[in-house]
């Protein structure tokens, strides 16, 4: 887990996927974070965060560089936080004055690995980051109670093994 590292904006694909390419996309990123046989995503759950209004709905059944990243950063977030505390995160996250979405995932994806990294390295966050406003603040301890989850998992598993 030391050294992970997950799609930037610019690294995501330029052209717009089908839902089964996305599910395939984001269970491929995320699979090296998930230590139990796990849904990371489902057609079933893509459809239920459109419905909701969590993510915009495809285009003529086409998924953006825009809906990737918000089901990369749900999928992350959904281990610790139920649907509708994720919808106010990202809400919150998302009216960051000055802040388009290809910068707010940016900020969050290299705040996540520098944080995970950290934990998978020290066993706990050495890094203090300048937090710029509540909002971010608040994100930062999201990813810690994320972090610190995956990194609980992962001993675990370890622990069934030995």
């Amino acid at each position: 887990m030391k050294n992970y590292t997950f799609p930037k904006w610019n690294d995501l694909p330029e052209i717009d996927l089908y839902m089964d390419q996305v599910i395939t996309y984001i269970n491929d990123k995320l699979k090296d974070t998930y230590f139990y046989d796990e849904k990371f995503i489902t057609k079933s759950m893509i459809n239920n965060y459109v419905k909701t209004g969590i993510v915009h709905p495809p285009v003529k059944k086409h998924y953006t560089k825009s809906h990737l990243a918000y089901f990369l950063v749900l999928t992350i977030l959904k281990r610790c936080y139920s649907m509708q505390q994720i919808t106010s995160l990202l809400h919150i996250y998302t009216d960051v004055k000055d802040s388009s979405i290809a910068q707010a995932y940016d900020l969050f994806i290299s705040r996540f690995e520098d944080s995970l990294n950290d934990v998978f390295e020290n066993n706990r966050n050495t890094i203090l980051f300048d937090n710029q406003s509540p909002e971010q603040e608040l994100m930062d301890n999201v990813i810690q109670c994320v972090i610190y989850k995956v990194h609980t998992e992962y001993v675990l598993k370890n622990h069934e093994h030995e």
